[in-house]
């Protein structure tokens, strides 16, 4: 990374607290779980492009540090926010970091067994390996099929994403950013399928 996108990274950051910024090696690696890294405010400008319904929940799989969270709470305040992430130390910095923001809520243990059942739109960057995406799947799938909605998917440095093309109930589009960025997929998770 460049010392200006650096820069402009840590000014964001700072913002909401603190500088958050380089890899945390995760304890949970034999659980399929990835290191916490975070995605880079330029890239999230672009991907976030585009308005979002105003009563949407946004969801961070593998929240980490809460790089996107910052992102979302000021581009799109006035939606309810929530951030997943396994590692608990993790979890709990972000939480309290984030705790003066009532749109907030940071949920700490295993995505398939915490997506809100209202979600809307799901970020995720690389989070977990091949057979956990594939239950994460499964998760999001009943999810929209109990709330009859669609849910979105925004699948960032997209390791995985045949795990959504084999999908019939998934429509799967990739997406170009501007800056060199890693590859980016948005995936349609349909309630029904016809």
């Amino acid at each position: 990374m460049n010392l200006a996108r650096l820069l402009k990274n840590l000014a964001r950051d700072l913002r909401y607290g603190q500088f958050l910024g380089g890899v945390k090696k995760t304890p949970f690696g034999d659980t399929g779980a990835y290191d916490t890294a975070n995605s880079d405010y330029a890239a999230l400008e672009e991907i976030f492009a585009d308005e979002l319904p105003q009563a949407s929940v946004l969801v961070d799989v593998g929240c980490g540090k809460g790089r996107v969270l910052n992102y979302w709470l000021s581009r799109f305040p006035g939606s309810r926010i929530v951030g997943i992430e396994l590692d608990p130390e993790v979890a709990s910095e972000t939480a309290k970091r984030l705790s003066r923001y009532r749109n907030v809520e940071i949920r700490c243990g295993d995505a398939c067994q915490l997506l809100p059942p209202e979600t809307t739109l799901v970020y995720m960057f690389n989070p977990f390996s091949e057979p956990v995406m594939k239950g994460f799947l499964a998760a999001v799938r009943s999810c929209a099929r109990a709330s009859r909605r669609n849910i979105r998917i925004v699948y960032y440095n997209p390791m995985h994403v045949n795990v959504f093309k084999e999908a019939h109930h998934c429509s799967v589009s990739s997406r170009s950013l501007r800056a060199p960025h890693h590859g980016l997929y948005v995936i349609d998770v349909q309630a029904e399928t016809d």
